[in-house]
């Protein structure tokens, strides 16, 4: 399967969506269609956030499809890992790394995205790197909201635990953090769930489905 490999250096959300299509006929009647188990440490000084740190623990069965194709034999696993950590990457940089920060109403905007480092732990892929922000927050009187997540949905992405997400000491000191999951009724749900992986992407899904992280530091 050699044609998978190739995709990786293209989108990885295309890559989880070709695999899918091709492979998981029995899935193609529901959203999502690939699972990513986020993890976030938010740094700061004393005074400023600084920097996101992201871990996402990829499913079984999206972490097998990464790897077809490629060499994971033990002598050249790592070497693997690393060239698709940075891929990935690379591929997330025009979707804003997933990863949607608000500084009240106002978009927060991040450097590159700078140690990307992936290992496999059992038969699951982890994924981590940091994202520096373009300018430093100063947290003190503000409302910050963090989301993370595949616009179209094809990929569900989230903290599945309250201690998914960590702050600094300076940030736990000063503001209150809570993860708000999103209000969606059953009927919305079933919606999603019926939905084909053919049909053309809905932009809007992702962050319909969404969980957000309030920081509350005034």
């Amino acid at each position: 399967m050699p044609r998978f490999s190739k995709l990786i250096k293209g989108n990885w959300l295309l890559l989880i969506t070709c695999l899918l299509l091709s492979t998981l006929p029995s899935r193609l009647s529901a959203h999502p269609h690939a699972w990513v188990a986020t993890n976030t440490y938010i740094e700061s000084d004393d005074t400023h956030i600084i920097a996101l740190h992201m871990t996402w623990t990829f499913d079984a069965d999206t972490s097998d499809y990464m790897l077809q194709g490629e060499d994971i034999s033990p002598e050249h696993l790592q070497q693997t890992l690393q060239k698709l950590a940075v891929g990935v990457i690379d591929n997330m940089y025009n979707e804003h790394y997933f990863t949607y920060l608000y500084n009240d109403t106002t978009p927060v905007k991040y450097k590159s995205a700078i140690h990307p480092q992936m290992v496999k732990d059992k038969n699951k892929i982890v994924l981590s790197f940091e994202l520096p922000l373009s300018n430093p927050i100063a947290f003190a009187g503000k409302n910050l909201r963090l989301y993370i997540y595949d616009q179209t949905y094809f990929v569900d992405m989230s903290w599945l635990n309250k201690g998914d997400v960590q702050i600094s000491a300076a940030l736990n000191s000063a503001c209150a953090g809570e993860i708000i999951e999103p209000k969606v009724s059953d009927a919305q749900r079933a919606f999603t769930l019926a939905l084909a992986a053919d049909v053309t992407p809905d932009n809007t899904l992702g962050r319909y489905f969404s969980q957000q992280y309030k920081l509350d530091c005034q």
